[in-house]
Parts: structure tokens; sequence; C-alpha cells
């Protein structure tokens, strides 16, 4: 799945609320942005650049900041992954959608190039298929797997729950930071 339609899933999934809770679309990423006090919220989400594998797929994360620039990145006064705000029963969720994703790739053949070259590199291909051995803990990031548009569709329903504590911890605690 190229990265444009991974966007457009996820804008198509997402913008209508974040227009009801007064977004507006940024340019960078996939971001929305809405003034808060005397500064801005702005959440996005981005593509990991390892780009997509036809067989491993590839990941997102989606992240929040609390900032005086709708900048994505830029000097925020607070900015937090959606992993950060999850409780231990979310993040065991995440890792049961996770394992269930990496469980639905497609293997790739064992002559695939790159399970033949340099043991480092074979190895690491590999991990790419590897389950997630145990629930995340409450220090790790999350990003997001997935190879088709239905694992999108799992991590929607997922993060739709989310977003509006990951919004409502940024912005409650980025005025104070």
């Amino acid at each position: 799945m190229k990265s444009t339609a991974v966007y457009a899933h996820l804008r198509t999934a997402f913008g209508p609320w974040f227009k009801s809770v007064g977004f507006k679309r940024e340019k960078a990423f996939l971001s929305w942005t809405r003034p808060h006090g005397g500064a801005h919220v702005t959440v996005w989400f981005q593509i990991s650049g390892d780009g997509w594998d036809d067989y491993a797929g590839s990941k997102f994360v989606v992240e929040c900041q609390c900032s005086q620039e709708t900048v994505v990145g830029k000097h925020a006064l607070r900015r937090e992954r959606l992993a950060s705000i999850l409780s231990q029963q979310e993040r065991e969720e995440a890792w049961v959608i996770q394992n269930r994703v990496i469980s639905s790739l497609p293997q790739p053949p064992r002559s695939h190039p790159f399970l033949n070259a340099t043991p480092e590199i074979g190895a690491s291909c590999r991990r790419k298929f590897a389950l997630v051995s145990a629930p995340y803990d409450d220090k790790e990031d999350i990003w997001f797997r997935y190879h088709s548009t239905a694992n999108l569709a799992t991590w929607v329903d997922f993060i739709s729950t989310k977003l509006p504590s990951l919004v409502n911890d940024v912005e409650t605690r980025g005025q104070t930071t």
C-alpha cells in the first residue's frame, strides 16, 4: 500500500471527527490543528520512513502536541504519542492487535534476497515477522503495523476511541509544562 493510499484511508476515517471538534487540516504529514488558549493543539499520523514492504507491510504512529505554532514537531510545550496515554488494558489490546496483524503477514519465500544476504540483514528481515513477545509497557512506543485495509480498519477502530483522551491530555498538561 502506498503511503498516499494509507493517508487517504486515515483522512477519511478521522477527518469528520477532527472537524466535529474544531480542528482544521494542516499541511505536514496527515495533521489537524486547533487553537487552545494561547497555543495550538496539533495531531498527526506519520507513516514510517522505512517504506512499504510487500511482505512486512509498514507501520504508522499517532502523535499530538501543544505548541505556539501549528507546525508538526516544532517548539512543543507538550508532545505525546498515543501509546503514552494508554492504560495497561489498552496496551494489552494494542499488543493483541499488533500480533494479529503480524500473524497475518505473508511470509517471504526462502529465496528472498534479503533473507539470504548478510546474517545481519537476514536477521533484520526475520524480525519484521516476529510476534511481540509481551504486552507493551508504559514506556514503550507503539508503531501500528499494517499490510491491508482490514489492518488499517482495525487500528482505526482502536485509535478512534483513544484520540479524545490524547487531545485532552496534551491540552490539559500542555499549558503547564
